[in-house]
């Protein structure tokens, strides 16, 4: 049976003038990925596949929780849709991309 994990981005930072996509994560975010990654680890094993948005936090975040877990292959893919969807649209399938 699949199961899927919806995971939020830690804490954004906002302390500079850049474009929303290209907003990382501050200290809090990044302490934040430690103790989810932990706490994951203990939890679940690593998901085959992630599907992310291209904002760089979301990015960040998948680093700074999944990538020191081990040397399994999985599957990431950078879903455009994903950065304006809404609940509704995910839950309903109704993104462009075919992703699920």
């Amino acid at each position: 049976m699949s199961k899927l994990i919806l995971i939020r981005h830690a804490k954004s930072d906002w302390s500079g003038y850049v474009n929303d996509l290209q907003r990382g994560l501050n200290k809090r975010g990044y302490n934040s990925c430690k103790v989810i990654s932990e706490e994951l680890k203990n939890r679940i094993n690593k998901p085959d596949l992630f599907l992310i948005s291209p904002a760089l936090r979301t990015q960040l975040t998948y680093e700074n929780i999944f990538l020191n877990w081990d040397h399994k292959d999985n599957l990431l893919s950078i879903e455009e849709d994903l950065y304006h969807a809404s609940i509704d649209q995910i839950k309903n399938n109704n993104l462009q991309s075919a992703w699920i």
